[in-house]
């Protein structure tokens, strides 16, 4: 242990850490889907938590930290995501979100265009994916169109309550956290680099 004296330094640590990370983005969210709404600081907020998550479980919170690769890992392996979700949120959503403040219009997936659309507490629009038929031609510019073919559907409460779920449930990441000595490394190192001063 580097930044914790023993086990039980780290684990009080990080029970309270994670209680405070999680109990901020429900808050927040709860806030940011009030009247009147601003979904995307909600959306940027998930992606960002997911992102500090997975640097926590792959234990790199560095500067050159492969962000999107250690949010897939965490996706599916605590959030119970398939590959295919994991990255269609990261290409449309979190991406775009952070460098340009918007997510991606339209991505080319599978051979087709996809569009998106959010909801604020739909349970059966979450995470899925919706044919468009006949496709929808998205006019942007007078010479720039595209046919969309699928829309992917997600529901900001419902991604929140997944969040949430990876980390406090039964076989979540707080409980490999208490239980795996490799995890205790990664974690160790991952809040070291985040403290460190830049």
């Amino acid at each position: 242990m580097k930044s914790f004296s023993d086990i039980e330094e780290l684990i009080g640590f990080a029970e309270s850490f994670l209680k405070k990370r999680i109990d901020s983005l429900e808050k927040d969210v709860k806030h940011c889907l009030t009247y009147p709404y601003a979904p995307f600081p909600a959306l940027l907020y998930c992606f960002a938590t997911i992102d500090l998550l997975g640097a926590l479980y792959c234990g790199n919170a560095s500067r050159q930290a492969p962000t999107k690769d250690q949010s897939v890992s965490f996706m599916r392996r605590f959030m119970k995501y398939s590959d295919d979700i994991a990255i269609l949120l990261m290409d449309i959503f979190r991406h775009k979100m952070v460098h340009l403040a918007q997510p991606r219009p339209v991505i080319k997936s599978k051979g087709g265009y996809v569009s998106w659309r959010y909801w604020h507490d739909e349970p059966s629009h979450h995470l899925k994916m919706v044919e468009v038929c006949p496709p929808i031609y998205h006019k942007i510019t007078s010479g720039l169109s595209v046919a969309i073919s699928h829309r992917f559907e997600i529901s900001i409460v419902h991604l929140v309550r997944d969040i949430h779920r990876s980390v406090f449930s039964a076989q979540g990441f707080w409980d490999l956290l208490r239980n795996d000595t490799d995890i205790h490394t990664k974690f160790d190192k991952a809040v070291s680099q985040i403290y460190e001063p830049a």
